[in-house]
């Protein structure tokens, strides 16, 4: 057998175009001063509507990898906009077909929040649902929410919310979650049964790959930094940055971020081109652990290494700390991931 033989069915590798590098570089620079309206700035003046509502939409030019993309550049300047909300309404609205349903969120005058693992119930006047943490909670103006209806898979997007939404604390100071308590309501959107079955399986996969790829931006961003920092900081006259055990532990924390940037955007491929295959659910749950590992470690290690001023709650390192931490405890630690991985792994080999 020969090497073309051999190779036949190989994937094609990938490979980062100019239009993905463009990307990156106007995100980058927009996230520098967002400023208050960041939110309606990005979805009207960038023009990432589409990259948040669209992506995955046959007819759409935005892909999983500018979602990821956007994702990455997001975690990285701690943005505190709606984007998982809002992907997730793009979902929902792309499994109804409704254009018009999500044409007062493109513009971002309206904003969404997400809530997961809903178990929600039916009765006279409606439907009843209380659940907790809901992403984004501050100012929503409607809600999706996933979870089960009397039991069954269902997803609803909830937009008269008439005063039942309460905002809670966080650990992570930059976003705001919430508690959902309705009763009797009706919503603009009700899935049930296999339909809701399908977009629940859809929704999980663009919540791993922004998730993701959110703390790849985050684990890129205090790497950056914390470098910079030990080049500049002085002890018994020189850089802590040339001493060896300090180096040493960069390299590792390098060595984490890049083997979860190639897991994430390896994922987010995978997503564009093989959205239903099992061998995508195995890279997303690939890049869910090694993101989680490199985001939790780096933002321990520039704490640290930062040294007094790191633990104080202004200090930006802290901030990414917090960030971290709160993303893991909202939607599963790696530990859970490598079981999901488990799983997925011994299905693809039963």
């Amino acid at each position: 057998m020969d090497t073309a033989e051999l190779t036949r069915d190989a994937p094609a590798e990938f490979a980062f175009t100019d239009e993905h590098t463009a990307l990156r570089g106007m995100l980058a620079e927009f996230f520098v001063d967002p400023g208050e309206t960041g939110w309606r700035r990005m979805l009207s003046e960038v023009g990432a509507d589409e990259i948040v509502f669209d992506t995955g939409n046959p007819d759409a030019s935005a892909t999983a990898i500018d979602l990821a993309i956007l994702a990455e550049q997001a975690g990285a300047a701690l943005f505190g906009g709606p984007l998982l909300p809002s992907v997730a309404a793009g979902v929902v609205g792309g499994a109804v077909g409704d254009a018009a349903l999500l044409a007062w969120l493109r513009d971002g005058t309206c904003t969404a929040a997400l809530a997961t693992g809903a178990s929600m119930s039916t009765n006279a006047a409606g439907i009843d649902v209380t659940v907790a943490p809901v992403w984004h909670a501050a100012d929503a103006d409607v809600v999706v929410a996933a979870g089960t209806l009397d039991g069954a898979p269902a997803v609803a997007l909830f937009t008269d919310l008439g005063g039942g939404l309460e905002v809670r604390d966080g650990l992570d100071l930059s976003r705001s979650i919430g508690r959902l308590n309705l009763r009797g309501a009706r919503p603009a959107v009700l899935l049930s049964g296999p339909d809701a079955a399908a977009v629940h399986t859809a929704l999980g996969r663009r919540i791993d790959l922004v998730t993701s790829a959110e703390l790849l931006g985050v684990a890129q961003h205090v790497l950056d930094g914390t470098v910079e920092y030990v080049d500049k900081r002085i002890q018994f006259g020189r850089s802590i940055g040339s001493f060896q055990a300090v180096k040493h532990r960069l390299v590792d924390l390098l060595a984490a971020v890049e083997l979860a940037r190639s897991a994430v955007y390896g994922a987010a491929w995978r997503l564009a081109g093989a959205p239903h295959a099992l061998g995508t659910d195995i890279d997303l749950a690939v890049a869910a652990v090694l993101s989680r590992k490199a985001a939790l470690a780096v933002t321990k290690a520039g704490v640290q290494l930062h040294g007094g001023i790191a633990i104080t709650w202004e200090h930006w390192a802290h901030h990414y700390l917090r960030r971290a931490n709160s993303v893991v405890a909202l939607t599963g630690s790696p530990a859970e991931y490598r079981r999901r991985l488990a799983e997925l792994i011994d299905r693809r080999d039963a």
